[in-house]
């Protein structure tokens, strides 16, 4: 056995709680993404969006999808008017994925409704220190990320 309990792979278990964890709140937000009539992808695509316009493959590598799948969910989020395309300025021959005005209220809706969702899983006494645990990872992981510094929530 480990120090943490988690037997003799020495791997830390708070590893493993926190994998399922994230498990565990990915399955309620495709829930809710559902609910929205929005797909996981397609919100990640609409916050890489909201630090501003990007080409396609750009979008495709960050989301950590082939390009074929990223010109499906393209398609079909500028046809249903949540994106749209604009010639890239410093490549004519470029274009540049823009956030619509409805793309950015789907985008807002979605995070209010995951908001009203984590409360469910805190109890009352315990909320300040996980709202301040979750805040700490969220800058975290958004600090290791290339060229990005942490994503800006609106008030």
């Amino acid at each position: 056995m480990d120090e943490q309990g988690g037997g003799t792979t020495g791997i830390d278990r708070r590893l493993i709680l926190m994998a399922r964890t994230v498990v565990v709140l990915f399955r309620q937000f495709e829930r809710i993404a559902r609910e929205m009539d929005i797909t996981i992808p397609q919100y990640r695509f609409l916050l890489f969006l909201k630090r501003g316009p990007k080409r396609a493959g750009e979008l495709a590598v960050e989301a950590a999808i082939r390009k074929p799948t990223a010109s499906g969910l393209i398609a079909d989020m500028e046809k249903r008017g949540l994106i749209e395309r604009a010639p890239d300025k410093d490549d004519g021959r470029s274009i540049r994925l823009t956030l619509t005005r409805k793309g950015l209220t789907k985008h807002r809706e979605f995070e209010e409704a995951l908001a009203r969702y984590l409360p469910s899983l805190i109890e009352e006494g315990d909320a300040e220190r996980m709202l301040e645990a979750f805040t700490e990872l969220a800058y975290i992981i958004d600090s290791k990320r290339e060229g990005t510094g942490p994503l800006e929530v609106e008030e």
